[in-house]
């Protein structure tokens, strides 16, 4: 995915006005022949198919020799190319001022998007950005987005949340957020036991999932019992599978900043396969599904290397400078030593996570140093792998998984009558995880992107960004 953009000058004049104005279709109905599919059921991939796509719907899937292809139908031979239901990202942040994170995403084969927080005063952006993409007039991933984080920092230190401080108040955000149009809740690290289950309940009388961090105050069972649909990142999961957890939710209460929290040494040292066990259990039984962020815990040492691929000049070539250089001049959390073992940790709970069958979902914190819209989704799938996942189940994790958690029933897998969100790969994934990267096709929502398209997109985000004077958003 990570080509030189300099020979493609002529497709980016082409493409001078593509992030507001759609390019003219050459045809409602495009027709993909002799391509082996790999629909996301779980199946195995399926050679010598035709896929049929009608506006935005898969209109046939089956053998080529059986699909009848309309007259006028675009035809895209893709003999010993391979396709797949396009990606999610389920926890991505789009608020950063200058990074072109929703072309980035599509050129990359993330077709759809959760967005994690929306202040109040962005939260309309978002919602108009969301029906300019719904009606074809900007190029952008399909998005769901929170409001809000709703959180008791009294000091003010995200600039993205809400301070609620009560039940009461709690309430009250719940129904501004369905109010305001935002899609589900995001909790967080400060909020009462009190105040949480105030959250909970209202979020069900409104309507309204409820995701996010488990607060320090509340367990990871207590947390899933209580209806929250998804966990985002690992440290709650760590903490509920270790001997002394008790203590290291108080000492994270105490300090009351995750950049205080006890030492991954301590996290490893008491941690317990039984209680591990007994809470995938749980979380299973309850329908809970966990975003592990696994590129977030891998980036905090890899970024630091010397040799580091996640800090090459390939991938942030694509943001501005700007960002950049706040990133590099970030002190991290942990020590050089703390930091791989915390990463190797989560890799173990991931595994036992997904044996007991609990689901998982891909994203990637994007907005947070070095996580790179679209490229990073590609590096969680890598690592889901690397975690014991199959290609197969990795593969699932950013398709069928959050179209089955977020209840929308029309998408994720490659069957007719589902949304057409398609990427059409060179080499199969299922043979090499990495083979997500190489993208000859996006299909979003029935818009077509060959690889001279995408290519040209690549090249006018990386000449946007160079050009880009902005102060970087905090």
């Amino acid at each position: 995915m990570y080509r030189k953009a300099g020979c493609y000058i002529a497709a980016v004049l082409f493409l001078m006005s593509a992030q507001a104005v759609p390019q003219a279709r050459r045809s409602t109905i495009v027709a993909f022949l002799h391509v082996t599919v790999i629909d996301g059921t779980g199946t195995s991939a399926r050679p010598d198919q035709t896929v049929l796509v009608s506006a935005d719907r898969i209109t046939a899937v089956g053998p080529s020799s059986n699909v009848r292809i309309p007259r006028g139908a675009r035809t895209v031979e893709s003999i010993g190319r391979f396709m797949i239901p396009g990606l999610w990202d389920a926890h991505v942040h789009t608020r950063y001022e200058g990074i072109d994170h929703f072309r980035l995403l599509v050129a990359n084969g993330v077709t759809s998007a959760r967005n994690m927080s929306a202040p109040w005063e962005y939260l309309p952006k978002i919602l108009a950005l969301r029906e300019q993409i719904a009606k074809g007039e900007r190029i952008g991933p399909q998005l769901l987005t929170a409001g809000p984080v709703l959180d008791a920092d009294l000091d003010g230190f995200r600039r993205t949340d809400e301070t609620v401080r009560n039940p009461d108040e709690g309430r009250q955000e719940v129904r501004r957020t369905r109010r305001e149009g935002a899609d589900f809740v995001k909790v967080y690290n400060l909020l009462s036991r009190e105040t949480y289950f105030a959250i909970a309940a209202e979020a069900a009388t409104q309507g309204l999932t409820f995701v996010g961090h488990v607060p320090f105050a509340i367990s990871v069972d207590e947390a899933s019992e209580a209806g929250q649909r998804s966990i985002e990142h690992m440290d709650a999961i760590l903490w509920s599978s270790s001997t002394q957890e008790e203590q290291i939710r108080k000492q994270a209460k105490d300090y009351q900043t995750v950049a205080s929290l006890v030492t991954p040494k301590l996290l490893f040292e008491s941690f317990s396969p039984t209680k591990l066990r007994a809470l995938a259990d749980h979380l299973k039984r309850k329908n809970t599904a966990v975003v592990p962020t696994l590129s977030l815990y891998r980036n905090r040492f890899e970024s630091r290397r010397q040799s580091s691929f996640i800090a090459s000049t390939d991938r942030l070539q694509y943001l501005p400078q700007s960002y950049v250089e706040i990133w590099k001049s970030q002190r991290g959390r942990y020590s050089e030593e703390d930091a791989p073992m915390q990463f190797q940790q989560c890799l173990t709970v991931v595994r036992e996570l997904h044996r007991a069958g609990v689901t998982l979902l891909a994203g990637t914190d994007t907005g947070t140093s070095y996580q790179i819209p679209g490229i990073s989704l590609h590096d969680e799938l890598a690592l889901l792998v690397q975690a014991g996942l199959s290609p197969m189940a990795a593969l699932q994790a950013a398709t069928r998984n959050p179209a089955r958690a977020f209840k929308l029933a029309d998408q994720g897998t490659i069957e007719k009558g589902m949304r057409a969100d398609l990427v059409l790969l060179d080499a199969n994934p299922l043979d090499q995880i990495e083979n997500i990267r190489k993208i000859r096709t996006v299909v979003a929502a029935g818009r077509v992107f060959d690889r001279q398209e995408l290519d040209a997109i690549l090249a006018d985000i990386q000449s946007s960004a160079s050009r880009w004077t902005g102060t970087p958003t905090r």
